[in-house]
This record gives C-alpha cells, sequence and structure tokens, in this order.
C-alpha cells in the first residue's frame, strides 16, 4: 500500500493501518497525514508516543510546520500504563479522530524481546471495536515486523527513500528558504549552481531523507558564512556525498573500498 492510500483505507472503515518510515521522516509523515485526515476526512489528528507526557492533536501550523496542542480530557492517572491507558481513551472517547501511535511497534512485532500478547489482544479488540465508530489508528515507527496474528489485519504502508526528482525538488525549494533568513539578518547569500551541478547534488545526497537533506543544507551554509556573506558553489556536491557517508558509517554500514586493477 502506498502512503496516499492511507486516508482513503482509513475512510474505508478499516480501523488501524502500519506506516514504516525511517526516524528522520516522522515529523514529516505525521505532518501529512495531519493534513491529509483533516482535509479529507475533516477530524482531527491526534498524536502519541511513550515520550509524551499525554495525546496532543496534531495540526498544520501556518508556516507549514507541526503545531500540537495538549488534549484537555487526556488525564492518566499516575500509575497507570501509559499504553494501555492510550488505548482505553481511544476506546472510552467519544471523539472522533484518527490517532497516531508511534514506536509502540516493539510490542506488536514478530520475533521482538519485548513481544506482549497483552499489547496484541488490546489491538485486535480495538480493530474490531473501532469498525462501526469514526475513530481510527496509524500505528507509525521504523523497522515494523507486525506478529502473524496482527498481518492479515493491518494494512501495511512503507515510506521510500525520496527519488533524485524528489531531492532536487526539496533542494530548489529549501535553499531559497536558508536565502530568506539569511536576508533577515542582513546577510549576503549567493548560490552559483547550475541546473546541471544541482541535479549531481540530488545524486549525491540520494540515499539520504529529505529531513537529514535539510540537515546538512543549514550546517553547510552555517559553515561557509564569512564576514562577505554565504556563497554556495558546486564544492557543496562533495560535502554532500561525505555527510551521506558518516551517516552511513553511523548506521554501522562499512563501505566498500575501491576494487584495485591487479598488476601485470
Amino acid at each position: 500500500m502506498e502512503l496516499k492510500s492511507i486516508v482513503t483505507t482509513l475512510e474505508s472503515q478499516i480501523p488501524c493501518c502500519a506506516v514504516d518510515v525511517l526516524s528522520p521522516e516522522e515529523a514529516t509523515i505525521v505532518q501529512f497525514l495531519a493534513s491529509e485526515i483533516t482535509l479529507n476526512m475533516e477530524i482531527p489528528a491526534y498524536y502519541w508516543n511513550l515520550g509524551r507526557p499525554g495525546l496532543e492533536q496534531a495540526r498544520v501550523a501556518l508556516d507549514g510546520g507541526l503545531a500540537f496542542k495538549p488534549v484537555e480530557t487526556y488525564k492518566k492517572p499516575p500509575h497507570a500504563d501509559p499504553l494501555m491507558f492510550v488505548f482505553e481513551y481511544i476506546e472510552n472517547t467519544s471523539t472522533p479522530g484518527v490517532f497516531i501511535l508511534a514506536d509502540i511497534h516493539p510490542f506488536i512485532s514478530k520475533d521482538s524481546p519485548v513481544l506482549s500478547w497483552e499489547v496484541i489482544t488490546r489491538i485486535k479488540n480495538l480493530y474490531h471495536r473501532l469498525k462501526p465508530t469514526d475513530k481510527r489508528i496509524v500505528l507509525l515507527g521504523q523497522g515494523i515486523q507486525l506478529h502473524d496474528s496482527l498481518v492479515r489485519l493491518i494494512p501495511y504502508c512503507e515510506v521510500p527513500l525520496p527519488t533524485a526528482v524528489q531531492i532536487e525538488d526539496h533542494i530548489r525549494t529549501y535553499l531559497p528558504y536558508l536565502a530568506e533568513a539569511a536576508a533577515e539578518q542582513e546577510v549576503d547569500f549567493l548560490v552559483n549552481l547550475s541546473s546541471e551541478e544541482i541535479e549531481g547534488l540530488s545524486r549525491a545526497a540520494l540515499g539520504t531523507t529529505l529531513e537529514e537533506i535539510s540537515d546538512f543544507l543549514r550546517l553547510y551554509v552555517k559553515e561557509q558564512l564569512t564576514p562577505e556573506g554565504i556563497r554556495i558553489d558546486n564544492l557543496i556536491i562533495c560535502a554532500a556525498a561525505e555527510y551521506k557517508t558518516r551517516l552511513i558509517k553511523q548506521m554501522g554500514i562499512e563501505l566498500g573500498k575501491p576494487a584495485t586493477i591487479p598488476q601485470r
């Protein structure tokens, strides 16, 4: 299933689905879901994970970013299990909405050391009880592998890494955004890149997420700041490739050494 089909799936009385997304892109996907749910389903989108004190409504702010508003009716007792409580809240609340639950998949993944039959059973119960309602659940996380008892219940979508075209579009949008930020600080900002060089930059960044590319561009711009301003030229292409190499090494992936030509 494709990401754009998620809202259609939720509208089709399928009460729960799973979205596998790389961690750096989670905020982007939550923003996409919040926008699409509000626009197409005309109900609120809510966000929750174990690291948050409560349930929050996820909305797209005026500047296009994410905004979170605490749900006042969500009042977890001090000693209540947070995951069990959010399940109870979703089942018992009369408020319609799509509830995005992040990073609970270790409790429902096959071969997981923390797999919980209690959590699996609660999700199965909710699946059947939410069908006739206007409440839906989206399970969000990285590396989701649903347990066999849930695979045929819960539609699954994997968000792929961006293509070179998507990366190029992002770069062409993000660099002007950084230029505007520099102008607000009265810093001269010059981008001296041909269309071919921007394409080369996009290819160099293949294998990274859009959020990681944004992080790289902000870091690179800061490094290029001089008393004369900021100048971006084709040296950024090598810098992008090096940045990607560091990210890959951080993930424990060793890049192969280039093959040597045997001497005759």
